[in-house]
C-alpha cells in the first residue's frame, strides 16, 4: 500500500479523486488531511489555488517544509511515498488534441534561472504503460509552468519556443519542493484548450500572487459568454477524460515501484 499526496489547483480538478474514493459527487475533503481510499492505495488530496506561489506555499505547508520547525507530513505521521499533481493543461502545439491524457517527463519555468525538473520516470513510465493497455492514450511531455494564462497564439508560440509542449500554472513549483523533500512526483493531466482556442483574457483577473480573482473573473467572462461557455464545455470534457485515467492510476501499484 502507498501513501499518496494528490495536488490538484481547484475542487474541479480535484473532484475525481473524491469521485473515486467514494466521497460523493459535490463532497470536499471534511479536514486538510482527510485520508481516502481507492484499492490498497492511501491518499490525501491537496487543493493547492490557481499559480506558481500559491502552488508552491501549499506543497511546503503539506510537505512540512514551510518552517524549520515543521516536521514532514505532520497531517498523517509519516512521508507520504510519492506525490501525483493533476488537472487540466493548455497544448501549446497543434499535435496535441483536446482530450489528450499526457504525463510529464520533465517540467520547466518561466523563469529561465530554474533549472529542468525530471518527474519520476519510474512512476510516469508505469502510469503511460498501464493507461496504453487499457486503450487510453497516453503522450510523454515536457511541461511548462507560467505565472500567466497562455490566451494568445503567440503566448503559446513563446512557450513553445522555451521548450514546453503543454502548459500549466502549477506543476514546476510542486516539482521543486516534491524535489527538495526528496519524494517521487509525477504528473497526470488532459488537455483543455489548444492553440486554435479563443479565450477570455483572465489575465485581468490575476492578483499579484497569482491566483484567480472570483469576481474579476466573473466580470470577464460576461463580456465574453460564448468564448466562456466553449471553455467551460472543453474543460468538462477534458476532466470527463482524465476521471477514467485516474480511475484506473489511484487503485493501482504505480506508485510502489522502485522510483527513479
Amino acid at each position: 500500500m502507498s501513501l499518496i499526496y494528490v495536488f490538484a489547483a481547484s475542487k474541479m480538478e480535484g473532484q475525481p479523486v473524491l469521485q473515486i474514493a467514494g466521497t460523493g459527487a459535490g463532497d470536499t475533503p471534511a479536514r486538510p488531511a482527510q485520508s481516502l481510499r481507492s484499492g490498497q492505495n492511501e491518499f490525501v488530496l491537496i487543493l493547492g489555488g490557481m499559480g506558481p506561489k500559491g502552488a508552491r506555499a501549499k506543497a511546503e505547508e503539506a510537505l512540512g517544509l514551510a518552517s524549520p520547525q515543521t516536521s514532514a507530513n505532520p497531517q498523517l505521521g509519516r512521508r507520504p511515498d510519492a506525490i501525483l499533481i493533476i488537472g487540466l493543461c493548455g497544448a501549446l502545439t497543434n499535435s496535441l488534441t483536446q482530450n489528450r491524457i499526457v504525463a510529464h517527463s520533465d517540467c520547466l519555468s518561466t523563469d529561465s534561472a530554474q533549472l529542468p525538473i525530471q518527474c519520476s520516470s519510474a512512476i510516469t513510465n508505469a502510469i503511460a504503460d498501464l493507461l496504453v493497455s487499457r486503450n487510453i492514450r497516453c503522450q510523454k511531455v515536457v511541461g511548462i509552468t507560467s505565472p500567466r494564462i497562455a490566451v494568445t497564439k503567440d503566448d503559446r508560440l513563446a512557450l513553445a519556443k522555451a521548450g514546453g509542449n503543454v502548459v500549466d500554472m502549477e506543476s514546476y513549483s510542486i516539482l521543486s519542493v516534491a524535489e527538495q523533500a526528496r519524494i517521487p512526483a509525477a504528473v497526470l493531466r488532459a488537455v483543455s484548450d489548444t492553440p486554435e482556442t479563443r479565450m477570455p483574457d483572465f489575465n485581468r483577473a490575476l492578483d499579484q500572487a497569482g491566483a484567480l480573482d472570483g469576481r474579476k473573473a466573473l466580470r470577464i467572462a460576461l463580456e465574453s459568454p460564448i468564448q466562456t461557455a466553449r471553455l467551460l464545455r472543453g474543460n468538462k470534457r477534458a476532466m470527463a477524460h482524465l476521471t477514467k485515467a485516474l480511475a484506473i492510476i489511484l487503485p493501482s501499484d504505480c506508485f510502489s515501484l522502485p522510483h527513479a
